[in-house]
């Protein structure tokens, strides 16, 4: 058995005795051997979280950022030295505390305008609610392309979208024909009620409204000719 995992498997008692004899001089592996261990305490979690020696292994400070049993006091302060893409992870792992979870996000977004324009591709992806928000208005389309296609996404933040006047008529014309949103019936009444929606996308949507919404937006003064004309088609 390594050392490892002979760490691994210590009992509450020895692993709290192993610590207190050996903690000056632990190495890497050992260090992240206690982590691993599930009779580890916060009280453990907190000595290794204070020894500089230690967190200076990028290693050893992700997993106390992520372990559930380091005092979040010590979890958050280390969340400034991860690398992006362990807090994006991070920031949608459910096991790691909401409050750490909460600086994490905010890190997420005081960075968020330092990334290039793929690392923002790759990030749109797979973050969480927090950073698709900002993410949402970014002026590469190929960012929201990448939105679309994030399983965290929800239908209001693309609701949102549709109905903004900051959105692009590129944004509003890829949203309809989207396979999976531009079948929800808000983004759909979304879309047509935007007159940044270039009208073919908008015109595509009508088919699928209700009569009453039909008639809403014929009597908008911001739609179109050509819309209130596709209308007055379709309720005759």
């Amino acid at each position: 058995m390594t050392v490892a995992r002979t760490i691994q498997a210590l009992s509450r008692e020895a692993l709290a005795a192993f610590v207190a004899d050996n903690l000056n001089h632990l190495f890497e592996e050992e260090a992240l051997a206690i982590l691993e261990n599930h009779h580890v305490t916060p009280q453990i979690c907190q000595q290794i979280a204070r020894s500089a020696r230690l967190t200076a292994f990028y290693s050893v400070r992700l997993r106390l950022v992520a372990h559930r049993q380091t005092p979040q006091a010590h979890a958050v302060k280390l969340v400034h030295y991860l690398h992006w893409f362990d807090l994006l992870r991070l920031s949608v792992d459910v096991k790691v505390p909401p409050t750490v979870r909460r600086a994490v996000d905010q890190l997420l977004l005081t960075n968020v305008s330092r990334l290039s324009a793929g690392e923002r591709v790759a990030s749109a992806r797979r973050c969480n609610g927090t950073l698709a928000k900002a993410l949402m208005f970014d002026p590469e389309l190929s960012v929201f392309e990448a939105l679309l296609t994030n399983a965290r996404l929800r239908e209001e933040d693309l609701v949102v979208l549709a109905s903004s006047p900051r959105a692009t008529p590129e944004q509003l014309r890829m949203l309809s024909y989207d396979r999976k949103w531009s079948y929800r019936y808000a983004i759909r009444k979304a879309l047509v009620l935007n007159p940044s929606t270039p009208r073919a996308a908008a015109a595509s949507q009508l088919r699928h409204l209700r009569r009453v919404d039909l008639r809403e937006i014929h009597g908008n003064p911001a739609t179109s000719t050509y819309l209130r004309r596709c209308i007055e088609r379709m309720l005759r």
